[in-house]
């Protein structure tokens, strides 16, 4: 079988027609290369140069694996390029999820600073809004998550972003906006609006309903930011969600925000990545564009 070693030497040869020549090239003695080329054309069972005026040119059946010779080293050339530079930290592919929708309005401005520093990293997201995204991660579907909830996996690195705040969004008159804040007990006689199952994974639940043992008249699931805030103006139900996200629709003095319990709801949003993988210096420095960029603003409708 042909190996490496002997598709240089055709190229080398044809290209210097000299043994002489090809061996400074390829660093080998003249002999080793003779050597090497009666190997190949043995293998092949046909001449592969002819000796003309002391030169060496290729014969039809050389000229075929020079064709692929150089296909094929060409392409090798070009791999072994895209492993160094993604080894570099250059270029390469980003595969990027995070636990709710509603955090990817904030990708396109993260987006223009990071690709000023590597513009040769292409970003591929993924949508993931529940506990399967560390799974993502742990099973190399994807490259890094934002999340503000874990589970503390054995492979995976918790990069620390930043910490926010969780509201209950109502509509202007509703009776929450006499309290200072609402408690567990005031959810009960409610529909509740959800961007996402399990409830498990919802802030509002995990950290205050389940643990108090309260359940909700009703849940309903709405994935679109827009259609929760509509659903809530026109009375339709209540939801819980971080106050940058809202601030924009607050401006027509339609709706209103209640903080959850005296203390609050807080969340620690990370980057997760998996554990001891020596990773790319571009996915090191998306976590710090991402830290820069969302700190503080990024969350969920949940």
């Amino acid at each position: 079988m042909m190996e490496i070693r002997h598709l240089k030497l055709i190229r080398e040869v044809a290209e210097t027609k000299s043994l002489t020549k090809a061996k400074d090239a390829l660093f080998l003695s003249q002999s080793a290369l003779s050597h090497q080329l009666k190997e190949i054309e043995n293998q092949l069972g046909t001449q592969l140069f002819h000796r003309v005026n002391k030169q060496l040119i290729l014969t039809n059946a050389g000229k075929m694996v020079l064709e692929s010779a150089e296909r094929i080293l060409q392409d090798l050339e070009k791999t072994e390029m895209s492993i160094k530079k993604y080894v570099s930290g250059t270029s390469g592919t980003l595969r990027l999820a995070t636990q709710c929708y509603t955090c990817y309005h904030w990708l396109p401005s993260l987006m223009t600073d990071f690709n000023k520093e590597f513009p040769n990293v292409e970003l591929e997201i993924f949508h993931s809004n529940d506990a399967s995204v560390e799974d993502q991660i742990l099973d190399g579907s994807i490259d890094l998550a934002i999340i503000y909830e874990n589970s503390d996996r054995q492979n995976v690195d918790y990069h620390e972003l930043f910490r926010d705040e969780v509201f209950a969004l109502v509509p202007a008159g509703h009776p929450w906006t006499k309290k200072s804040f609402v408690e567990a007990q005031d959810f009960q006689d409610q529909t509740i609006i959800i961007h996402s199952y399990p409830l498990e994974s919802v802030s509002l639940f995990s950290q205050l309903l389940i643990p108090e043992g309260v359940s909700p008249k009703k849940v309903m699931q709405v994935q679109v930011t827009e259609a929760v805030v509509e659903l809530v103006k026109a009375g339709m139900g209540v939801n819980v969600m971080a106050k940058w996200i809202v601030e924009p629709y607050l401006q027509d003095n339609r709706l209103a925000l209640v903080p959850v319990t005296k203390r609050g709801i807080h969340r620690t949003w990370h980057a997760a990545t998996l554990k001891d993988e020596k990773r790319p210096q571009y996915l090191e420095n998306f976590v710090q564009h991402l830290r820069c960029n969302i700190g503080g603003l990024c969350c969920c409708t949940n």
